[in-house]
């Protein structure tokens, strides 16, 4: 029998909602209504039952390039400040989970979209208490976040359904131009727990989108956003994160491949653009990085059904 990640043992049956406290052969988690998952050879528990959205995620290509582009730490700023942001709302009174009688209950940090961990990864070492939990749906994503960190489990899951835990589970839960679900985060953060969103400032890579073809920014996305926060929760912060990237053709390629754009054009076909719009004998150029960062607490006045 393989060893399950303690982080992946804190999840609940997609099916009847029961603890996941049971063993299945040959490796994953059983619940009590006998309802069986797996969990991968690369060490992710797979709860994407057959009524899950036909959504495969990023290609095996795009996961790469993240891989690339990230470990050269052109986004290291945006990993430090989210690392300290969850930090502090852990520290602060009311931000960790209750305790049972003897016993310190881990400190659970949720990633939707997590792709290979790297931000969560960080987040979870500055806080030796903490548990990860990586959620995303492709399964090359899923096999980097299974090993990215000793105290992060990674799961897949439909975020656009009811979200495997229990009510006022999570003290962070984070996402990084991630999908969003806000009934089911408003649900799962426990009392001070701390909703940690990223979206793209109005010039991020904005030098690229046409070069590239990448996607641009909707307007009154931002005023979209406040609305749909308003009443599930309470914005404690806001603040943009800006600089300057100067990239290679090859951190070009990399950026592009590992959005949106990854799934329409491949690595040569982006290489081709670039070729197309870059003066002769240009080896860089500056981009424009630009993160809004919303730290935000769940409304006090809502009652969690």
């Amino acid at each position: 029998m393989a060893v399950i990640h303690p982080a992946l043992r804190l999840l609940r049956c997609p099916v009847c909602a029961a603890p996941l406290d049971g063993p299945a052969e040959p490796s994953g988690l059983r619940c009590g209504g006998g309802h069986a998952f797996d969990v991968e050879r690369s060490g992710y528990l797979n709860l994407r039952t057959g009524q899950a959205r036909r959504v495969t995620g990023d290609t095996a290509e795009m996961v790469q390039a993240r891989v690339d582009f990230l470990g050269r730490g052109h986004y290291a700023p945006l990993t430090a400040r989210l690392a300290r942001l969850a930090s502090l709302a852990m520290a602060s009174p009311g931000g960790a989970g209750p305790a049972g009688a003897g016993e310190v209950d881990p400190e659970l940090v949720l990633e939707i979209g997590a792709g290979t961990a790297h931000h969560l990864s960080a987040v979870v070492d500055a806080r030796p208490r903490a548990l990860g939990l990586a959620v995303d749906v492709s399964k090359p994503a899923l096999r980097r976040a299974a090993r990215a960190h000793a105290r992060i489990g990674a799961v897949a899951f439909d975020v656009a359904r009811p979200w495997p835990l229990p009510d006022r589970s999570v003290d962070v839960l984070l996402d990084v131009f991630a999908p969003r679900n806000l009934p089911e985060m408003r649900r799962l953060l426990r009392p001070g727990g701390a909703l940690l969103l990223v979206t793209p400032g109005d010039d991020h890579l904005a030098e690229l989108r046409g070069p590239l073809g990448l996607v641009g920014i909707h307007p009154g996305k931002r005023a979209r956003l406040a609305e749909d926060l308003a009443g599930r929760f309470t914005r404690l912060s806001s603040e943009t994160l800006t600089r300057t990237l100067r990239l290679g053709v090859d951190e070009l390629v990399e950026l592009a491949l590992m959005g949106p754009t990854g799934h329409h054009a491949d690595a040569a076909e982006l290489r081709r653009r670039l070729e197309a719009v870059l003066p002769a004998g240009c080896t860089a150029t500056e981009v424009t990085a630009s993160f809004v960062i919303d730290c935000a607490q769940g409304a006090a006045e809502m009652a969690v059904d």
